[in-house]
This record gives structure tokens, C-alpha cells and sequence, in this order.
């Protein structure tokens, strides 16, 4: 379908441009919104420590120890539906079908993550 339009390559370039253009603002604001969350802590301890009481103790993000789990689940899922994808892609020519079996997989990775974590936390 697309690979025959000599314009593919600058579509898919200019998606891809787009799509950086877009997370850059994302992940500044996200930056400049965890600078002010520690900028207020700073000064929550800063002033408790002038008021000579005990700091608060803030507690560290949550990190659970699946989280390399999930990480690697996700890629394996997107790997698992990028080869279907190629493969259905081609066999059926249905690229909607096709592409619908990355987020397929990445759910179904996600998921299972989510099952080995809950019964780790049932124990």
C-alpha cells in the first residue's frame, strides 16, 4: 500500500519529526515539575531545621523491583508484534490488522508483569 508512494520515506520522516517535536514540551514539563517538587521539599526541611524540629522524611519514588521485568516484558510484546505485524502484514495485506498486534502484545506483556507482581505480593 504505502511502500509503492515515492513519497513514503518523507511521511515517515515527517512523523517521526513530529512525534519528537511533540514529546520534547512533555518531557520539559515533566523536568521542570519534579525540579519545583524538590525545590519545595528543600525548603519544607530548610525551615524545619530554622524552627529546630525534626525534618520531614519524604519518601523516595516507589520503585518496584519488576520494574526490569516489565521493561523487558514490553520490549519482548513490541518485538513479538513487530514480526507478526511484518508477517500478517504481508500474508493478508491488512495493515490495520497487522498493527493492531503491537499494542496487543505490549498489553499482554504488561499484564503478565502485572500477574508475576501480584502474586509476589500475595506471598
Amino acid at each position: 500500500m504505502w511502500y509503492g508512494d515515492p513519497n513514503f520515506n518523507v511521511v515517515l520522516i515527517v512523523a517521526l519529526v513530529t512525534s519528537w517535536f511533540l514529546a520534547i514540551p512533555l518531557l520539559i514539563g515533566l523536568w521542570i515539575y519534579r525540579n519545583a517538587q524538590r525545590r519545595r521539599e528543600s525548603e519544607l526541611i530548610r525551615f524545619a531545621i530554622e524552627k529546630g524540629q525534626t525534618p520531614p522524611n519524604f519518601p523516595a519514588s516507589p520503585i518496584s523491583k519488576f520494574s526490569t521485568l516489565k521493561a523487558a516484558l514490553v520490549w519482548i510484546g513490541g518485538a513479538i508484534g513487530w514480526i507478526l505485524m511484518a508477517i500478517f502484514g504481508e500474508l493478508y495485506e491488512r495493515s490495520g490488522f497487522a498493527i493492531g498486534l503491537i499494542p496487543l502484545f505490549i498489553g499482554l506483556a504488561l499484564l503478565i508483569g502485572w500477574l508475576i507482581e501480584r502474586k509476589d505480593t500475595a506471598k
